[in-house]
């Protein structure tokens, strides 16, 4: 495995197995390689020497941790396993494959994003729960391997009540990009998100630049968690 991987430079399981040129079929080659990843035990041990790594360049102090979903979309597959239906958000349909969840913590000095958690899972595997326990499994794996100091930051795909119970429960620091249909308590009523901020004039600027290259002017502003409060 590791001379396929770095002779082939991929780690798609196919290139390695077509790096080894071995004189059996490619399939003979890919099963093999299959069946002796299956029979691994020792990927727990291996992580933890990898996270033992990651923690030498990240400051545990406002150290950001990005966790995001996604999915793997198989539409003309028909032989793979545990497939599902899923929604594809690259073409906005329904379509098989997989879900992921994933996360990675950018370094303390080139904000390199080093990833450090990974899943792959489908609504079609034995024992599936959810895609929410399997997203709060991702979330306990980060607490038992980052300080609660590290900011973790989510889309608005984690805009959701167990999500917030979870980090307030653990006391730990995050920024959860919040969706427009979000009421929350401000000064003691409730109220739309988008109401209150509008009522805020933006007291910091940050400029970038979209996914088509468009240059988006930011305004922030920041309110004391004492003010408001998200609805449980």
């Amino acid at each position: 495995m590791l001379y396929g991987i770095l002779a082939g430079n991929k780690l798609h399981l196919s290139e390695i197995a077509r790096s080894l040129k071995e004189s059996i079929t490619l399939k003979k080659t890919i099963d093999r390689l299959s069946k002796n990843l299956n029979a691994f035990e020792d990927k727990d041990i291996i992580m933890q020497d990898y996270l033992t790594l990651v923690k030498h360049h990240v400051k545990d102090d406002y150290a950001v941790i990005i966790i995001d979903n996604s999915d793997i979309s198989k539409p003309a597959s028909k032989k793979l396993e545990a497939l599902s239906e899923i929604w594809d958000g690259s073409t906005g349909e329904v379509t098989q494959g997989y879900l992921t969840i994933e996360a990675a913590v950018l370094s303390e000095s080139g904000k390199m994003p080093l990833p450090v958690y990974e899943k792959v899972f489908s609504a079609a595997e034995r024992g599936f729960i959810s895609e929410t326990h399997e997203n709060l499994c991702c979330l306990e794996n980060l607490s038992e391997n980052f300080s609660p100091k590290c900011v973790s930051t989510l889309d608005r795909g984690f805009d959701a009540n167990d999500y917030y119970r979870y980090f307030l429960k653990h006391r730990e620091r995050f920024v959860i990009r919040a969706k427009k249909n979000r009421n929350v308590i401000y000064n003691g009523k409730t109220c739309n998100i988008m109401d209150v901020a509008d009522r805020y004039k933006g007291n910091y600027c940050m400029d970038f630049k979209d996914k088509s290259g468009r240059a988006v002017h930011c305004k922030m502003s920041c309110i004391p968690d004492t003010a408001i409060s998200v609805i449980q």
